[in-house]
């Protein structure tokens, strides 16, 4: 089959042959319609992901949308290390395959399932349907494909405000399109962050996809202008995309009543993803959410896979 190859952790990937995978026991095979490029992908291709595998050559890419032999359109995740989705075809457990409209894109969920996930299942396993309903939410790390999906599923879940945080002033601007209240812009000017803040008042629940030094600056200046320190703030760490460690003084956790907790895959079970999964695909297919996206041809691979542009990108086998 042709595929997307990993010959070497320092190159990307070339575009050739790779061998058609074996289907096993409780295996289906499936042809690939369309497969994104997540930041769990590129981690894994260039072998820095705890992941990724230890030997190569390898396939890269790790969800797709892809076609049954009956013709059925299904949503999977790639546990395989070896053959991933960008290819031609993949074997993937029957267990693991999740029907969709057949009448949607293909490329439009291949793009928005992953970065959707995060958020989703930190709201509906870690965070808790109730903890959000009718709750104030600021997204911290709004400008990417996850943060801005957050917008409207924190929506879609009952949050009757959703605050939008980030560096990017062009980004921050297009985010009313997802439903965001109102937005703060990061700088390195602590006072002003701190003004920032104080106009937006007491928020319930962070959904922080940064992490690193802001989240520290982030979470001091909220806790010195808080105005009841009864009022719960649930602070939820999904992402570190600023940084994997965090100054946080052990004071902070006293002073208010003041929750961290983390989501991701780990902290809820394969079978909750299994069963919440149907709903956020029917988010994606009913049109309610999805990402801004390029697509591409499999065969392009090697040219556009450091194409860092604002849109997801897809291959297309």
């Amino acid at each position: 089959m042709k595929a997307a190859i990993i010959n070497d952790f320092t190159r990307g990937p070339e575009y050739g042959d790779f061998p058609n995978p074996k289907v096993e026991d409780g295996e289906v095979e499936v042809h690939i319609l369309a497969a994104a490029v997540s930041q769990l992908a590129r981690a894994r291709a260039n072998g820095t992901h705890y992941s990724a595998a230890s030997t190569l050559p390898i396939v890269p890419g790790v969800d797709a949308v892809g076609e049954t032999a009956d013709g059925e359109h299904v949503y999977f995740n790639s546990s395989n290390n070896v053959y991933g989705t960008l290819a031609e075809k993949a074997v993937v457990n029957r267990r693991a395959l999740f029907p969709i409209d057949n009448t949607a894109d293909p490329a439009v969920v291949a793009a928005t399932a992953n970065p959707a996930m995060s958020s989703f299942m930190a709201i509906k396993e870690r965070l808790g349907e109730d903890k959000i309903r009718g709750k104030r939410v600021l997204v911290l790390g709004a400008t990417g494909a996850s943060g801005q999906l957050a917008i409207p599923i924190s929506i879609s879940f009952g949050a009757t405000e959703v605050i939008g945080v980030g560096r990017n002033p062009e980004k921050l601007a297009k985010l009313s399109q997802f439903g965001v209240t109102s937005t703060i812009k990061l700088t390195d000017n602590d006072d002003q962050l701190k003004a920032d803040l104080a106009k937006i008042g007491d928020v319930d629940v962070v959904l922080d996809y940064l992490w690193g030094d802001i989240a520290a600056t982030m979470i001091t200046d909220m806790i010195a202008q808080r105005q009841d320190p009864q009022h719960t703030l649930t602070w939820v760490q999904i992402g570190s995309m600023a940084g994997q460690s965090s100054p946080l003084k052990g004071s902070l956790f006293r002073s208010i009543d003041f929750h961290l907790i983390g989501s991701g895959f780990g902290s809820f079970t394969a079978a909750n993803l299994a069963d919440d999964m149907p709903a956020l695909l029917k988010m994606i297919t009913d049109g309610k959410i999805a990402v801004p996206l390029t697509t591409f041809p499999l065969s392009q691979v090697a040219e556009k896979w450091n194409d860092y542009g604002d849109n997801r990108l897809v291959f297309l086998p």
